[in-house]
């Protein structure tokens, strides 16, 4: 690896970095008065449940968000308070329970989707266009090779620093 490549690494490795930090701003408590997680079930359930749909069980939400049932049952009852979700018996098998958007949960979704598709837009002037476009298909390429690296990269080290080939 040359000496150009690792400045160009770790200039990447930095914007990279400065890019988590920013969006995980984007899901700080003050900006919309829900924890991180609250964020992300509502952003689940409005993404996977259509207005004919039954809902969502607990564990289909756990299980694709990768936490679990617990964590996800308490940000529900979070956000059962708040009214922006609703729970209903599953028409099929009344023991079960399903997770739906309110319509005042819906209404905050698009608020919250409204101002970050602004704030975008922002940065598609601030850019410019084909800039803007250049940069998503980066990140795009860019985030398509990490997740495919990212298993590669965590089975690498081991927890004592030698190498477990």
């Amino acid at each position: 690896m040359s000496d150009e490549q690792k400045k160009i690494a770790m200039q990447l490795m930095e914007s990279y970095f400065q890019s988590q930090v920013g969006g995980n701003m984007m899901q700080n408590r003050s900006i919309y008065n829900q924890k991180p997680g609250e964020i992300m079930v509502l952003f689940f359930i409005s993404m996977n449940v259509k207005d004919d749909s039954p809902g969502l069980m607990v564990s289909e939400i756990s299980e694709k968000l990768n936490v679990t049932s617990p964590t996800v049952t308490h940000h529900i009852n979070s956000l059962a308070v708040q009214e922006l979700v609703e729970r209903h018996a599953d028409p099929a098998d009344r023991r079960v329970v399903r997770i739906q958007l309110s319509d005042k949960g819906k209404k905050y979704i698009q608020r919250i989707n409204e101002a970050r598709l602004n704030m975008f837009v922002g940065l598609v002037k601030h850019l410019g266009e084909e800039e803007s476009q250049l940069f998503a298909e980066m990140m795009k390429k860019s985030s398509d090779y990490m997740i495919k690296q990212q298993e590669l990269y965590f089975r690498s080290f081991s927890v004592d620093g030698k190498d477990d080939k």
